[in-house]
């Protein structure tokens, strides 16, 4: 089980394997168990001594219907079914009830900070999928929700009838910035799949244009990232020097990145210096002449130099913020463009992988879809079937079965196979003929018609419904999110105009020298607040420089975790050789060393990603709550509906991807080689031979993850003190606004006064529609 893996390697730093004999837990589930289930959890190889000894253990174990543990490893077999068992009743009660019971044992020194931090990490309930209990009412309300593109008609109507009213140029500039935030979102749908599967030829049928493929970019080679624009255009990014280096540093270990460095050095010669820089330079070019840079049938062999495109084009398709990243075939031997396509593929919306009917699923094809669900946060991924024309309908059933049947067949190679269910749910299934959907889009629909396809039945439409239903549908996460920020913003803006408008009728109320008064006590509150306000933001500044310097010192603590994953790696690697020479007197084949590395880097990196997240969370977690404390009374609130501040509801769907994009294969590699020469009786040597290679290769990963924790930290903290500044921001605002109100008010009072009657019932009639618009836009689903 997954969360039993995570759990012996992030708490133990084991590996660990049930065996059925040992018997289960059997007892009713109550607060108590989820209690005792804390204590169990909890137990280390040092307390193992001091606990089986005890009285009130031996209850312990008596109600759980379950022998004592005599040694350590019984203890591990009951500590592995007691995770099954809080995995099995997890609810956010239970969960509740363990982390408390943790936080307790914690306060008793019975729990290290260090171990407590990690088992919270570890049943975090964001991470364990919790399920609202009132499923059938969220489905219900799911129902009556808007679509995106319906949602963002509705909030610019009520834009513009807001825009009908008398503004401040504020409030205007706001609203501005409202619009502007709905038609710039961008969503983003990543296409890969080997050569030839077939991606150009279904991009240009979506796209009704044959801007990529053969016409235009025949055999792509690089990355292509196609975004909507008025004018086309065409970027073409080459490498710059370090990220050359690492090509050329690849080429001394694998001989297909050799061959592609003598092929680039051989046609380049000294003008390779030229288009290769500190920094990556770009040229502009004409669409018509794109092949000659990317295609690997060209050969200038440019496309050797080019890390990406970037094409800009009017198509309709691409007009509401849609952009397409096509990736290089999966099969490319340049392992550093797999790194650039992973980097990219984590940050899609969704993905779409191309595999011809003719060739199934290859074993590239199996791992590169696992890795995409599992470690690069594809949440929505898309298998379309090419060339469906040439096979009949049991042929397409078969290539999907076999699909995911291979999907089952390496999830167990990987030990990861309870993830089957969760892999399977966010994949769907679509043939297409791809050729007949670009005859039907290119004004050719005859040649098609006359093979027998009409539009129909090309699969074109269903894939352009599963786009349309994934990236703006009423389910659309992303949608969602968009359009609940975009309706925040408009309520505080209308709240505010509302204020204003509130403030200049009450004013309107006034005789001149009430009026001359009110500027005299705002005058001194001013000063107040001056001094208060300055107050506020040193502290605030005081906060945002103690959490970066948190933020640095980090560092650290991801060198102590890196190492660590080094030495499990290492130790991975060298028990199963030990073990596999013990039991079989052989080798471990190649395909198995592979599937032991990969695994433990990339679950090492979430585990030490996840404790890194814990941290950063809390300590954003306690300067939230200092702030909110002591300057409540001024309405400094940013809580997610708690007395709190509530880090971790503000950090949620941070830390999740682009930690895992480094290609493993010189390592992998390496480690192979050194496997099938490897001796019984040389195990030693083995052993570091193998600590020099990760050391070696390891560098990279460091590094990338520094980098990439640091940024994502760092902006993270930008939008937290934004968030912090904001009540501040706007209570300042609000005074500012009501000075210059007041102001107005008495330069224009003897001009005013005749109408003053009819001022008011203007500045009425505007609060009431904005009021009636406030109301719509609350009810917005």
């Amino acid at each position: 089980m997954s969360l039993a893996n995570d759990y012996f390697l992030l708490y133990h730093g084991i590996t660990f394997e049930q065996k059925s004999s040992f018997e289960p837990i059997d007892t009713i589930i109550d607060e108590e168990i989820f209690s005792i289930f804390a204590l169990i959890v909890s137990a280390t190889r040092k307390d193992f001594e001091y606990f089986t000894p005890l009285k009130s253990f031996e209850k312990i174990c008596n109600r759980l219907n379950v022998n004592v543990p005599k040694n350590i490893n019984e203890l591990n077999h009951l500590q592995h079914n007691v995770i099954e068992c809080i995995y099995q009743n997890k609810s956010q009660e239970n969960i509740d009830i363990l982390h408390k019971s943790l936080e307790h044992l914690n306060s008793n020194s019975i729990l290290s900070k260090e171990n407590l931090t990690k088992l919270l990490s570890l049943f975090d309930p964001s991470e364990l999928d919790l399920k609202e209990e009132d499923q059938s009412y969220n489905d219900e309300i799911d129902e009556e929700k808007l679509s995106f593109k319906e949602a963002k008609v509705k909030l610019e109507e009520f834009i513009e009838e807001i825009n009908k009213n008398s503004l401040s140029n504020d409030t205007k500039n706001l609203l501005d910035e409202c619009k502007n935030y709905l038609n710039t979102q961008k969503f983003s749908i990543g296409i890969t799949g080997v050569m030839n599967a077939g991606k150009s030829t279904m991009l240009n049928a979506l796209m009704k244009e044959e801007i990529l493929g053969s016409a235009v970019v025949p055999e792509t080679a690089n990355l292509s990232i196609v975004k909507y624009s008025k004018e086309q255009y065409a970027k073409v990014y080459y490498w710059n020097k370090q990220e050359w280096s690492k090509i050329e540093d690849s080429a001394n270990h694998l001989e297909s990145m050799k061959k592609f460095v003598k092929e680039t050095k051989d046609t380049f010669g000294d003008d390779l210096n030229k288009l290769i820089k500190e920094e990556s330079k770009y040229d502009l070019i004409d669409i018509k002449d794109l092949s000659s840079y990317t295609s690997a049938e060209e050969s200038g062999k440019k496309c050797n130099l080019v890390k990406y495109v970037e094409l800009g084009s009017n198509l309709e398709f691409l007009k509401d913020g849609i952009e397409i990243v096509d990736t290089p075939g999966l099969d490319d031997p340049v392992i550093q463009r797999e790194e650039i396509t992973k980097d990219y593929i984590s940050k899609c919306d969704m993905m779409i992988h191309l595999m011809n009917v003719s060739q199934s699923a290859t074993l590239k094809d199996i791992e590169f879809i696992i890795d995409a669900v599992l470690y690069q946060n594809v949440s929505k991924l898309l298998i379309v079937i090419t060339r469906a024309d040439t096979v009949d309908k049991s042929d397409l059933e078969e290539v999907i079965n076999y699909t995911k049947t291979s999907i089952q067949n390496q999830l167990k190679a990987q030990n990861k196979d309870s993830q089957l269910d969760y892999i399977l749910k966010t994949i769907n299934f679509i043939p297409i003929s791809g050729k007949m959907a670009l005859l039907h889009r290119t004004n050719r629909e005859q040649e098609a018609l006359d093979a027998g396809f009409a539009l129909e039945n090309t699969g074109i439409l269903e894939i352009e419904d599963y786009l349309n239903d994934s990236l703006f549908g009423a389910n659309s996460q992303k949608s969602e999110v968009i359009t609940q920020a975009a309706k925040s913003k408009l309520i505080k803006t209308i709240e505010k105009e509302q204020e204003s408008a509130n403030y200049e009728l009450k004013l309107l109320s006034k005789s001149k020298t009430e009026l001359e008064n009110e500027l005299k006590e705002f005058e001194k509150k001013k000063s107040v607040n001056k001094r208060i306000f300055t107050a506020m933001q040193e502290d605030i500044n005081f906060y945002k420089s103690d959490i970066k310097n948190y933020i640095n010192s980090l560092e650290a603590f991801l060198d102590t975790e890196l190492l660590d994953l080094k030495n499990v790696t290492k130790q991975r690697v060298v028990s199963d050789v030990r073990y596999t020479f013990e039991k079989t007197k052989k080798r471990p084949p190649s395909s198995r060393v592979k599937v032991i590395v990969q695994t433990a880097i990339k679950d090492g990196i979430i585990d030490v990603i996840r404790d890194y997240r814990y941290k950063f969370i809390k300590k954003s977690q306690t300067v939230g709550e200092q702030c909110e404390q002591k300057y409540h009374d001024f309405g400094f609130s940013i809580g997610h509906k708690n007395d709190n501040f509530d880090a971790i509801g503000f950090f949620q769907d941070d830390f999740k991807s682009g930690f895992l994009t480094s290609n493993n294969e010189i390592l992998i590699n390496q480690i192979t080689q050194a496997v099938s020469k490897a001796k019984p009786k040389k195990l030693n040597e083995f052993d570091r031979e193998i600590e020099k290679y990760i050391k070696e290769q390891f560098k990279d990963i460091e590094e990338n993850i520094k980098i990439k924790a640091k940024k994502v930290s760092n902006i993270l903290i930008d939008e937290f003190f934004k968030t912090l500044n904001e009540p501040l921001e706007q209570f300042k605002q609000r005074l500012e606004s009501d000075e210059a109100i007041l102001q107005k008010q008495l330069e224009t009072f003897e001009q005013n006064n005749e109408n003053r009657a009819q001022f008011s019932i203007d500045i009425h009639k505007k609060i009431k529609k904005l009021n009636s618009i406030l109301e719509s836009v609350k009810g917005l689903n």
